[in-house]
C-alpha cells in the first residue's frame, strides 16, 4: 500500500450507528470519506471507521459538531501501520 500525498485521518466512533450517521452527514456536506475496517493497531467496539484526509479535517469537524456526532478518537497515519492519536 503506497502513501498518499496527504496523511490519512482515521475517525473512530462508539458504534456502528454513529459511524454510519457520521459518514452520511460528511458525504452530504461534500467531505470526501471512505468507510473502512478499523485498522489492526487501533481498537474499536465497532468494526468500522471513517477515513478522511488531513486537509478535510477542519470541514469534517464542523459537519460532525453541527450534527452532534463526534468521534471517540482520531488518529493520523504517520508511517505504515503507525498511528498517532490527536484531538479532534
Amino acid at each position: 500500500m503506497g502513501r498518499t500525498a496527504s496523511p490519512e485521518v482515521i475517525l473512530i466512533f462508539r458504534g456502528t450507528h454513529q459511524v454510519m450517521s457520521a459518514e452520511k452527514n460528511l458525504k452530504r456536506e461534500g467531505v470526501p470519506t471512505k468507510l473502512i475496517p478499523v485498522p489492526r493497531p487501533l481498537s474499536s467496539d465497532c468494526g468500522f471507521a471513517i477515513r478522511i484526509f488531513l486537509p478535510d479535517k477542519g470541514r469534517a469537524k464542523e459537519v460532525l459538531f453541527k450534527s452532534g456526532i463526534l468521534p471517540r478518537s482520531v488518529y493520523i497515519l504517520r508511517e505504515e501501520e503507525m498511528y498517532d492519536e490527536e484531538p479532534f
